[in-house]
């Protein structure tokens, strides 16, 4: 019997991660007719001795010909919600990596030294920008300096402006794109591009057929929203200013006035949010990661509405990035109606 060993692919979509898994290399036994071999001849038992050497050089061979010249190309993405739309976009042409878990905050995420490595360690990787992930910006930087390439989605699209008297923008610039798919659209043939280049791949066809899905979302929460009277959003930090621009709704306040979640309120502030909302007529208070729920709801009372959790900033468990603005969508015009 002679075992002898080939390498083949692997796919994995499991803990932090989406897309391909890594190749790797399995033992297959073949069976071949047992006889004993003659005391007489030493040549066959050199003959299968050297079957034997050539066979286990084969597959180890494979291994470092795999870990070299045709290993599944690594991609780093920063968070979960980007990271869908990216393992999307490649299909099995690469293995997506996501670092930040899905549903901690990215406002608040700081990397782990295993973090560090695998964004050092890849063939390419993207990243929202605008500080969105805080604590990974001195990484993505140095990982820039090494020569890895980083594609940042927000210099692909469309940006929005802040409003400088609801929050306290630090550059005017809101991160927070994801929350409008036809912005996101914005950077998908550029980033197609990219990492067609990189993998070696043409990816216009998956382009093509992603764009067309975000546009298929936008119809359909214009048609949920569509449902609503007056959409006037009172939030938990400023982080659906995209979301209202794009669907006719009016961004009231925020609990936390700030583009991020880890920035800080005041006392004054959350009475002056209490005097708009009230002025506005606003029908609930919305909270989502990383805004305090014992604070929302004190607003609320005080208000007299309910308050609702979004998610805004995650997938939902088994879910893809359709659920999570479906799924945006269907709770604010519920709460609103």
């Amino acid at each position: 019997m002679f075992a002898q060993q080939r390498a083949i692919p692997g796919r994995s979509r499991g803990g932090g991660q989406v897309g391909n898994g890594s190749h790797y290399c399995y033992t297959q036994d073949v069976v071949t007719q047992s006889k004993p071999y003659p005391t007489h001849t030493s040549g066959a038992r050199a003959l299968a001795l050297a079957v034997v050497v050539v066979l286990t050089s084969a597959c180890q061979g494979s291994q470092n010909i795999q870990s070299d010249s045709s290993k599944t190309p690594v991609v780093v993405v920063t968070y979960s919600i980007l990271g869908d739309l990216v393992a999307d976009l490649v299909g099995d042409a690469a293995k997506v990596i996501v670092v930040i878990p899905n549903g901690q905050d990215q406002h608040e995420f700081e990397p782990s030294a295993k973090v560090v490595e695998q964004i050092n360690n890849a063939d390419f990787i993207v990243s929202n920008g605008l500080d969105l992930e805080e604590h990974l910006t001195g990484v993505l930087a140095e990982a820039a300096t090494r020569g890895v390439g980083v594609f940042t989605a927000a210099e692909h699209v469309t940006l929005r402006r802040a409003n400088a008297k609801l929050t306290d923008a630090k550059n005017g610039n809101d991160p927070h794109l994801w929350l409008d798919p036809i912005t996101l659209a914005e950077m998908i043939p550029d980033l197609s591009v990219e990492l067609g280049k990189v993998l070696g791949v043409d990816l216009s066809e998956s382009a093509a057929q992603l764009s067309l899905r975000l546009d298929t979302i936008d119809a359909k929460i214009k048609e949920i929203m569509s449902t609503v009277p007056r959409c006037a959003l009172v939030t938990g930090h400023d982080s659906l200013g995209y979301f209202a621009a794009r669907y006719g709704c009016q961004i009231v306040g925020a609990v936390i006035p700030s583009l991020s979640s880890s920035a800080e309120t005041s006392a004054g502030e959350l009475a002056n949010l209490k005097t708009a909302a009230t002025q506005a007529n606003a029908r609930a208070v919305f909270t989502e990661i990383g805004t305090p729920r014992a604070v929302v709801d004190q607003i609320a009372k005080e208000v007299g509405v309910k308050s609702v959790e979004l998610r805004t900033h995650m997938l939902p468990p088994g879910g893809h990035y359709a659920d999570v603005m479906i799924q945006l969508a269907t709770s604010i015009a519920d709460a609103l109606k």
